[in-house]
């Protein structure tokens, strides 16, 4: 990636997605969506963040686009809401699982984190990996970055 593009914030998708996702308790409430976690009581219970900061991270999250709110009600209670991922969370977990195998192989004096992600099917350990729209493994320095036909 050694073409420098101008550099234009307004229009950058990073700077975007940062804006939207960039901050912690929003990973880690999307962590916890991927790990099951559900209702309010059981992310605000692992998060030990205030309410206020929940409350809001998860209605950013929802208005974004990103969870959506469905109701449920326990015997006896009144309606409440579960947050749900959607698509576009989903699109978004090759980010996470990214940021967890770096955050392992760098930030840990051992090189393994508390937690892993295997498949399902066949048990092996899942790779955050950068695959060109073939599916084909592509290395950083076999990267280009250029200005989309869109935006020259």
């Amino acid at each position: 990636m050694s073409d420098r593009l101008p550099v234009d914030l307004e229009n950058c998708s990073i700077a975007a997605a940062l804006k939207l996702v960039g901050e912690k308790w929003t990973l880690l409430v999307l962590r916890d969506v991927f790990s099951g976690v559900r209702r309010f009581d059981d992310f605000q219970e692992r998060l030990q963040c205030s309410t206020a900061v929940l409350s809001n991270r998860l209605k950013a999250l929802v208005s974004a686009g990103l969870l959506r709110r469905t109701p449920y009600r326990d015997p006896g209670d009144r309606e409440r809401f579960e947050y749900r991922p959607t698509r576009a969370a989903v699109e978004l977990l090759p980010v996470l699982v990214g940021l967890m195998q770096w955050g392992d192989a760098h930030l840990t004096e051992t090189g393994i984190g508390p937690a892993e992600v295997r498949s399902r099917m066949t048990g092996l350990k899942v790779r955050a990996a950068l695959v060109d729209e073939d599916g084909n493994l592509t290395a950083p320095s076999d990267m280009l970055m250029r200005p989309t036909e869109r935006s020259v």
